[in-house]
């Protein structure tokens, strides 16, 4: 038989510093002769003596533009030039958005990194992540090298676009509705400690949503809740007469059961929207707490300390953070639906930009999350 004098490399795999290499040998060129053998080999990335350190800042943009440090951020090591590579170490970016890998080698090595802003490492509460875009390359010599990276946007590419009315559903929109598993929820730390109290409004409405995926400026929120249908799962506290959760969202009643509709509304709308991180962010304005004068046509509620101004709306600027998590197909071939979902977070203070106070939060934060389902037209694609 004809020896072959051939080596095929078919895997490489491994962890800080071990590499697994798996070669197939054709003995000749029959298919009986072929052997495959599987070889573990070490191959050391660090050395505690003579290792130098490859460190650096990691940063990130911020909503205003400005540059800020991506404290938390993970931060990975590849063996080679390449993202592909093996990941031989990783670490986490400080306090002040420093990380550090010590004790290298000489060699090729590639750093990724992933930051969200929440400063979970991952997505437990809601966040906007940014990533290295595709990441660096560092040849490292005999001495340390600083090599900063800056975690960019990596939002959505597609192509959706949906709106909920018929107007701009017509000018290249597809039409679609709001589904009635949406909610507007809310959190805070009672009284600063680390216990955390929610709630939210059980009537939330969108009246306009105009979604374009790529083209974020062409993107427009406004919707609204009516404080009077505030749950915080006391139904005591949360009474529209009498509860002390109504007084202080500084809703006025009629009677025991009709809310005053001037002080029953809390509404958000954008102003524009623009790319960042892995979603976007949405540049709005949150419009609520209309409140009556003491001696007015409806005495004010002094329960919830609210001190005015009185006889107008409060209009404060607020900015949104939402992602879109994509669409899934209901149904069947014969009947569906596509549904649309989408994930939001704000945060307002109530004392210091609405004048509402309370010894629960006393002046916040309170973080407001949206969670909404847009569901297609009957048997049409999107």
């Amino acid at each position: 038989m004809k020896t072959n004098k051939f080596i095929k490399w078919v895997g490489l795999a491994g962890f800080a510093g071990m590499v697994t290499l798996t070669m197939i040998f054709p003995l000749s060129n029959c298919k009986k002769d072929t052997e495959t053998i599987t070889k573990t080999e070490t191959v050391t990335v660090h050395d505690t003596l003579k290792g130098k350190a490859i460190m650096g800042l990691a940063t990130y943009t911020d909503y205003s533009g400005a540059s800020a440090v991506a404290k938390g951020a993970v931060v990975s090591l590849h063996l080679g030039s390449t993202a592909i590579g093996t990941v031989v170490s990783s670490t986490y970016a400080d306090a002040s958005g420093h990380f550090m890998f010590p004790y290298l080698l000489p060699g090729a090595y590639y750093i990724t990194a992933k930051y969200n802003t929440d400063n979970k490492n991952y997505k437990v509460d809601f966040g906007i992540n940014f990533s290295t875009n595709p990441g660096y390359a560092v040849t490292l010599s005999s001495t340390d090298f600083i090599q900063n990276i800056a975690l960019v946007n990596m939002g959505a590419s597609g192509t959706a676009k949906i709106a909920l009315d018929t107007i701009t559903a017509n000018q290249s929109f597809r039409h679609a509705t709001m589904e009635a598993h949406s909610k507007v929820g809310f959190g805070f730390l009672d009284r600063g400690n680390s216990t955390t109290l929610s709630g939210g409004f059980n009537v939330f409405k969108l009246t306009k949503f105009a979604f374009d995926e790529a083209n974020p400026s062409n993107i427009v929120i406004d919707g609204y809740v009516l404080l009077s249908t505030v749950n915080t799962f006391e139904p005591a506290r949360d009474a529209l007469k009498a509860g002390c959760v109504r007084k202080t969202l500084c809703v006025d009643t009629l009677n025991a059961t009709t809310p005053l509709a001037i002080t029953d509304t809390a509404r958000f709308y954008s102003v524009s929207v623009e790319k960042y991180g892995d979603g976007y962010l949405c540049h709005g304005k949150l419009k609520s707490f209309y409140k009556h004068p003491t001696g007015g046509a409806y005495p004010a509620d002094t329960t919830g300390g609210f001190a005015g101004p009185f006889n107008q709306m409060i209009t404060k600027d607020v900015d949104l953070y939402f992602t879109y998590l994509g669409k899934n197909k209901i149904g069947t071939p014969a009947s569906y639906n596509w549904f649309f979902v989408f994930e939001g977070e704000f945060t307002i203070y109530p004392k210091k930009d609405f004048y509402v106070t309370s010894a629960h939060f006393d002046n916040g934060p309170v973080k407001v999350s949206c969670h909404v389902q847009i569901q297609g037209d009957k048997n049409r694609e999107y």
